[in-house]
C-alpha cells in the first residue's frame, strides 16, 4: 500500500521525505504515539527489506544471464571442435558421418576424423569420465594434443602412450577418457584399432550379414601412469560393411523396464542395406534423442563409417 495513502492515519503533523521509486515515507514526529511509532517503523522496515530483496534478486539476475552468456559461447566454441559433416570423408570408398549432443551446453564427448595420407584416414570418439564444464576442457585439450601428435607414421601404441601422458598431466588422474582409435586404408581395406575401455564400436557386414564388436584389451586414457597392454587389432573390411560407434550416454538409455538399453537398439537399425547417416538418422528419431526425453542424462554421440569398395 503507497504510504501517502496511509499518511491520515499516522498523523496530520508530519514530515515526509521522497525516496527511490517516488515513494513518500513519512517521518515520526513527538505527537505520533507509540503504537503508531512502532507501526511506522514496521512499515519502513518492510519497505528496506523489500528493496533489499529486489536489489539481490536484480543482482543475482544480471549474474544467471551473464553465466548463461558464457555457457552459450563455450557451447558454440565447443561446437567448432567436432567436425561437421560436410568436412568429413565422402568419396566412392568411404563415407563418414557424425552426430553429436551434450546433455548441458557442454560435454565431454570428441569424435574426430583426419586424413592421414592419401589413400588412410584416421578416426576416433571418446568420452572423458564426468559431465559439464571440467570435462568440455579437458576434451579440449586433448583434441588439440590428438590433431598434433595423429599421423600417417605414429603407430597407435605411441599414439596412445603420448595421450595418456597428456591426460596424467592436464587431468592429474582426478578424471580420464574412454577412447576408440583407427586408421582404415581404403586401399587395403584394413582397419587397424585399439579399444580403451571405450563402449565396443559395431562393424556389420551387409552381404555376410556378421556382426562384429570392434574390442581390444587397453586401459582408458590417464587411469594409470603407465598402460601394461595396449592391444592393436588389424583385420580386413569386405567391401559394403558399416561401422558405428557411440558413447554410454546412448547405451546406458533405460529401456522400458528400466534396464540398460546397451546396443539393442544400435544393432537393430545398423542391421539392414540402408546406408550408415539413415541408420543413424532412425535411432535417433527412435531414441528421441533431439527430443525432451527424461531417460537422457549424459551426452550422446554417434560416428558412423561406410565402406563401400
Amino acid at each position: 500500500m503507497h504510504l501517502r495513502k496511509r499518511s491520515k492515519s499516522l498523523c496530520l503533523a508530519t514530515k515526509t521525505i521522497t525516496i527511490r521509486q517516488n515513494r513518500k515515507i513519512i517521518l515520526p514526529t513527538k505527537s505520533m504515539g507509540n503504537t503508531q511509532k512502532i507501526h511506522f517503523i514496521q512499515t519502513l522496515s518492510n519497505i528496506v527489506i523489500v528493496a533489499i530483496e529486489n536489489i539481490r534478486l536484480f543482482d543475482k539476475s544480471l549474474r544467471q544471464e551473464a553465466v548463461k552468456k558464457e555457457l552459450e559461447l563455450a557451447s558454440k566454441m565447443q561446437s567448432l571442435l567436432i567436425p561437421s559433416n560436410e568436412k568429413l570423408p565422402n568419396n566412392e570408398k568411404i563415407f563418414i558421418t557424425g552426430f553429436y549432443h551434450p546433455h548441458h551446453e557442454v560435454g565431454g564427448d570428441y569424435y574426430d576424423c583426419i586424413q592421414l595420407a592419401e589413400q588412410e584416414y584416421g578416426f576416433c570418439i571418446a568420452d572423458v569420465s564426468g559431465k559439464g564444464i571440467s570435462a568440455a576442457l579437458l576434451m579440449a585439450n586433448f583434441q588439440a594434443t590428438l590433431r598434433a601428435l595423429f599421423t600417417s607414421e605414429i603407430s597407435l601404441v605411441d599414439l596412445v602412450r603420448k595421450l595418456n601422458k597428456s591426460v596424467l598431466e592436464s587431468a592429474h588422474g582426478e578424471k580420464f577418457i574412454t577412447l576408440f582409435l583407427a586408421k582404415y586404408n581404403v586401399e587395403t581395406r584394413t582397419l587397424s584399432y585399439v579399444n580403451a575401455a571405450h563402449n565396443a564400436p559395431l562393424l556389420y557386414e551387409i552381404n555376410s550379414k556378421k556382426l562384429i564388436k570392434l574390442q581390444s584389451n587397453c586401459l582408458g586414457i590417464g587411469m594409470l601412469d603407465d598402460i601394461p597392454i595396449i592391444e592393436i587389432v588389424s583385420q580386413n573390411i569386405p567391401v559394403e560393411s558399416k561401422i558405428i560407434c557411440y558413447t554410454d550416454g546412448l547405451s546406458e538409455l533405460p529401456d522400458d523396464f528400466g534396464r540398460e538399453m546397451g546396443t539393442k537398439a544400435v544393432e537393430k537399425n545398423l542391421k539392414n542395406n540402408q546406408s550408415i547417416d539413415v541408420n543413424i538418422r532412425d535411432l535417433i528419431f527412435e531414441e528421441q534423442i533431439l527430443e525432451d526425453n527424461e531417460k537422457l542424462f549424459d551426452d550422446v554421440s554417434l560416428l558412423g563409417i561406410q565402406i563401400y569398395k
